[in-house]
């Protein structure tokens, strides 16, 4: 057939097909609607949500769920409309193959590509937890019970007291005091007990490089004597600047095979908040009372910063013994114990200055 055959040919079919049209009109209205409604089907699916109302329901997304039955659970909720469109387009974009585990928060007034953007990035119900510089482990079991992730603290505290626990983490020591790194930490709803401290166990080992390793064994210590005396200049250092000198004070002291005598190692495992020592405190039967023993306790008595640990690390170059509290968080530093009196004589005339300022202004 020429060319000229073939386009008489499709003016003829193309004339007949119209006049067929012309002649069916229904068929056409037919053939529009059917189209329009795919159409309002596809944006229905895609763009709109399953329920104008806001409603917010918690879907868990377990370990080795599959991707159907991630798309399943959400059809039973509510939450998307169409659970064929939701697999596909979520095989499509790779999320049905990393997918969080995790607890999600979604509502019925989201739609599909919100839903599948969800779990995309991940957002699960997480509960921030703030751990300070200081705090032990009495205090952090509190801290976590004081969400719905711990109900009770001393299920936490009992668990980084196992030493099977605390050496399955790769800490040679009886408990995980000194270890529980203070930072800030997002963990997920639903997350295990054991989950935890392994968190903060990790946060630690990411700090503490090999060439802080290094740096204790120049100084003849070994890494948990390093973290036990940080642990001391994190209790007794108030202000930063001072972290460095305090730190110089306790080497000077073990060097002298003199005792430490620091406070908070006196009431360690009696009092988790410290508001105030005691001289009957500074009696108390305890191998960590460094009142009554000489060097190093067994281990930390708390959970060092950063800051407290470089300064153990890399201590200021002074010959000070000595250091006494100034009332307003600084201490005073002295070389001798002479000095030293005179230091806390001034600060008990201080304190009872104040104290008679304080009474006149209540008068």
């Amino acid at each position: 057939m020429g060319q000229q055959e073939a386009k008489q040919s499709q003016r003829g079919l193309g004339g007949l097909t119209w006049k067929w049209i012309k002649k069916n009109p229904w068929l056409s209205f037919l053939a529009a609607t059917a189209a329009l409604t795919v159409i309002i089907h596809f944006y229905l699916a895609l763009f709109v949500p399953p329920s104008n109302e806001k409603v917010w329901k918690e879907v868990q997304v377990t370990d080795g769920m599959s991707f159907k039955t991630i798309a399943a659970t959400l059809r039973k909720e509510g939450i998307i409309r169409y659970r064929g469109y939701f697999e596909i387009i979520g095989r499509l974009e790779g999320i049905s193959r990393k997918v969080r585990v995790g607890y999600y928060g979604l509502s019925t007034n989201m739609s599909l590509w919100e839903v599948l953007g969800a779990l995309r990035k991940g957002r699960i119900i997480e509960y921030e937890v703030v751990i300070p510089e200081g705090y032990n482990l009495y205090q952090i079991g509190w801290t976590l019970s004081g969400t719905p992730l711990v109900s009770d603290p001393q299920e936490f505290i009992k668990l980084v007291k196992n030493k099977e626990y605390v050496h399955s983490l790769g800490i040679e020591a009886d408990t995980l005091e000194g270890y529980l790194f203070p930072d800030t930490y997002f963990l997920p709803k639903g997350i295990k007990l054991e989950d935890i401290p392994k968190k903060m166990v990790q946060r630690y080992k990411a700090f503490f490089s090999d060439s802080y390793r290094s740096r204790a064994k120049e100084l003849g210590f070994t890494e948990h004597q390093i973290i036990t005396l940080a642990s001391i200049v994190e209790k007794e250092a108030k202000v930063p600047s001072e972290r460095k000198l305090i730190a110089a004070v306790y080497f000077n002291r073990l060097k002298q095979g003199m005792k430490l005598q620091a406070d908070p190692t006196a009431v360690y495992g009696t009092k988790a908040w410290i508001t105030k020592v005691t001289s009957q405190d500074l009696k108390r039967k305890s191998l960590y009372n460094t009142y009554l023993h000489k060097g190093l306790p067994p281990g930390p008595i708390a959970n060092p910063g950063e800051g407290s640990i470089l300064a153990t690390l890399y201590p200021g170059n002074a010959d000070y013994l000595f250091f006494v509290a100034q009332g307003d968080g600084s201490h005073f530093f002295s070389k001798d114990f002479g000095s030293h009196e005179k230091a806390i004589d001034r600060y008990r005339l201080n304190k009872k200055k104040v104290a008679k300022q304080h009474k006149a202004a209540a008068k």
